[in-house]
């Protein structure tokens, strides 16, 4: 970069006109003009004067941008102060500790253990709430990709971030508690012993028998914890190392509004299919407005946090208040709505399809079921019939295995849409109606069969926690034979040291 953009780029950063530059250096306003316009160069002396004014050497002056240079310093300065500020810290507490008498090293120790186990118990008592929270949120949404991904992950980030505000904090009550403290008691004591030293520091009064006598002023003084000139650049980074990560959880959180505005959005649009409904629409159209309103103002909070901007509190104030003004409004019109509503329990969509299977009985037969509801009927048959009753928006799986039968039931995806469109009819009909998608399966046969069968499930349950268990014996045989031979081969190791070590010794006799 050339003399001329410097110059011009030192005159701006320190707030300086031309004429102003001129008069520091003893020239004239045009001399400075040619320079920045690269018409003329200073003299030596005079690009000396002005490294030495604005602490540059000649160097950056004329080759390099003095912009970069300054922000190079300024970075290393921030680096060393941190670096200095925390050295000082180490050593105003070793100062401290040296000085203390054992009583009060033993009060000081006694405190900050206590302190470090409330932090921590704190810690421990946010993270037991969060973990709870997030099992219950996002294990119930994303349960595979949470507990194979997610809880690693966040329960990563909580213990780095735990250990720093945790440090922070900790820190920062010893500092306020002991260090500062001692500092001024220190600064009180010299100043005492100072003011014991100058004769102006003692007023003369006069006592009842009119004798004169020296007596010490006292200075009033105020103690401050913690004051700006004493504070601490080694704590004010961890202290922004803090913030930091709490923005970041702010940002995380205010994704999550974010994808919860635009759901209600989508809802409100929704909220068009059931406009029959009369009360109940208005209702839910008014809650999800003031659903809308409540989350924009939780948005903008968030926003004002993460950006260091003060928010309107009077406006967010009256937001909320309108917001619970609607809310309160919509419940009471949705009630309303659903007063005209009719429950219907015994309908037409209830199990309106059967299949019927006949199986004969054999010595080791049994049945599984899944989200199916069971139960037996004595009849006088020698085989065993099974019949499950299921709805027309239901599908059932019948899987035939060697010792019995398995059935499974659950939602026919073919048919969701129009289980969907039957759902907004009948709301708009203003009807309640039963949609299972569970079956009922009814199991005919004798007694004799009924009691064998019965016995034949506890037989099966029982075989499949015995292989379970089997399964977790193998799985930890497996880790101590592994065990045991990382052992073995660590004891080979060490044989085969000895053995070189052994050599050694008999080549050296």
């Amino acid at each position: 970069m050339k003399l001329s953009e410097n110059l011009k780029i030192i005159r701006r950063d320190n707030n300086l006109s031309q004429e102003q530059l001129a008069e520091k250096l003893g020239v004239s306003r045009q001399a400075v003009s040619k320079w920045e316009s690269g018409q003329s160069y200073p003299e030596m002396d005079k690009v000396l004067l002005i490294c030495k004014l604005f602490n540059y050497n000649i160097d950056e002056l004329m080759n390099e941008n003095v912009k970069v240079v300054e922000e190079t310093k300024e970075s290393t300065s921030i680096v060393n102060k941190y670096a200095k500020d925390f050295f000082s810290f180490i050593t105003k507490t070793i100062d401290m500790f040296s000085s203390m008498k054992f009583k009060q090293k033993l009060k000081c120790i006694i405190e900050e253990c206590f302190m470090f186990c409330l932090i921590f118990l704190v810690f421990l008592l946010i993270g037991a709430v969060g973990d709870y929270i997030a099992n219950n949120v996002f294990g119930t949404i994303f349960r595979d990709f949470y507990y194979y991904g997610l809880r690693n992950i966040l329960e990563a980030i909580y213990i780095v971030f735990s250990i720093i505000a945790g440090t922070t904090v900790f820190l920062h009550i010893f500092k306020i508690r002991y260090l500062d403290y001692y500092e001024i008691v220190k600064e009180n004591v010299e100043d005492s012993e100072s003011i014991k030293e100058e004769d102006k520091d003692k007023e003369i009064k006069e006592d009842k028998d009119n004798k004169k006598i020296f007596v010490e002023k006292k200075k009033e003084r105020v103690i401050i914890r913690d004051p700006n000139h004493s504070s601490s650049k080694f704590l004010n980074g961890l202290f922004n190392l803090v913030l930091a990560f709490i923005k970041f959880v702010v940002i995380c959180l205010g994704l999550l509004f974010v994808f919860t505005f635009v759901s209600l959005c989508t809802l409100l649009v929704l909220s068009m299919l059931f406009i029959k409904t009369g009360m109940l629409f208005v209702g839910t159209v008014l809650l999800i407005i003031a659903l809308l309103i409540a989350n924009f103002v939780i948005l903008e909070i968030l926003y004002d946090f993460i950006v260091n901007r003060k928010f309107n509190k009077v406006r967010v104030g009256v937001l909320f208040l309108v917001s619970l003004i609607i809310t309160g409004i919509s419940i009471g019109l949705i009630l309303i709505g659903f007063a005209d509503f009719e429950v219907i329990e015994n309908n037409d969509n209830t199990f309106t399809m059967s299949d019927e299977y006949v199986y004969k009985m054999k010595e080791d037969f049994a049945f599984n079921t899944y989200n199916c509801a069971y139960r037996y009927i004595e009849t006088d048959i020698k085989d065993v019939k099974i019949v499950v009753n299921y709805t027309k928006y239901a599908k059932c799986y019948v899987h035939d295995l060697n010792h019995g039968i398995e059935i499974y039931c659950g939602s026919d995806e073919l048919k969701t849409i129009d289980l969907i469109k039957q759902i907004i009819k009948d709301i708009n009909n203003k009807q309640i109606k039963d949609y299972p998608y569970v079956a009922e399966v009814h199991i005919y046969a004798s007694k004799e069969n009924i009691e064998k069968i019965q016995e034949n499930n506890d037989k099966r349950i029982s075989n499949e926690y015995e292989i379970q268990r089997q399964i977790n014996e193998n799985e930890n045989l497996r880790d101590k034979i592994e065990r045991l031979q990382n052992t073995i081969d660590e004891q080979k190791e060490e044989i085969n040291n000895l053995r070189d070590t052994i050599r050694q010794y008999e080549m050296a006799d």
